[in-house]
């Protein structure tokens, strides 16, 4: 039970206890534990034959290799809310299909991550990382993507595409944005999975249905009930 939880806690462990820092990603010995669960959550990431959007898809064995050290990285341990995160990427990515948003075609400029996050958060997640300070500089200095190009917005995006943080992006955005509904996230059940929706705006009641799906085969997946 609760398989990756207690890997990702492992990794914690030895990033605190050693004297180097842990890499990125972590060794590939970590991650079959892992991507059994990713794969119970996401079926369809098995495999990227086919896949749609062209350099975009990852298999669930090649998001547990950065998965794992994003969640220890923003020190979520709470199975719960590792259910939460795990599921909301499972559903926004097409199951890791996509690190953009293609939809309506040709897909809103700025919007992307295995989170999907929206061009404003996606500033946000930049200036909080200091190695891309410099680059980001380069692009804008403004605070606020308010009247932003989209060709601005798209760089700004590039940024946080890359794997180590497009994974850790929805780790990042529950423990910065959404650190006013942890307690209930942790507390498991739907009562917090709603306010854990209603945090992150996913309110389209069209979508619940694909969304609640993703979020029981994990709790499946970690052996909650």
């Amino acid at each position: 039970m609760y398989t990756m939880f207690f890997t990702i806690t492992m990794l914690a462990s030895m990033a605190l206890t050693s004297p180097t820092p842990l890499p990125s990603p972590v060794s590939p010995r970590a991650a079959p534990q892992a991507s059994d669960i990713l794969l119970a959550i996401a079926p369809s990431s098995s495999s990227c034959a086919n896949a749609p959007a062209a350099g975009e898809c990852a298999t669930a064995a090649q998001a547990a290799e950065y998965l794992i050290p994003a969640m220890a990285k923003y020190e979520i341990y709470n199975p719960h809310e590792i259910v939460a995160v795990l599921s909301v990427i499972a559903y926004e990515s097409g199951e890791f299909k996509y690190n953009t948003n293609h939809f309506p075609a040709p897909g809103r400029p700025g919007q992307g991550t295995r989170n999907m996050q929206m061009p404003n958060f996606n500033l946000i997640y930049a200036q909080s990382i200091p190695e891309l300070k410099t680059q980001l500089a380069a692009i804008t200095t403004a605070t606020s993507t308010s009247g932003l190009s989209d060709a601005t917005l798209n760089a700004i995006r590039a940024l946080v595409l890359p794997d180590q943080y497009s994974w850790a992006s929805g780790a990042w955005y529950l423990t910065t944005q959404c650190s006013s509904v942890r307690t209930q996230l942790q507390a498991g059940g739907v009562a917090g999975w709603n306010a854990y929706m209603a945090c992150i705006g996913a309110t389209d009641s069209s979508e619940t249905a694909a969304r609640l799906a993703y979020w029981t085969a994990a709790n499946t997946a970690f052996g909650i009930s």
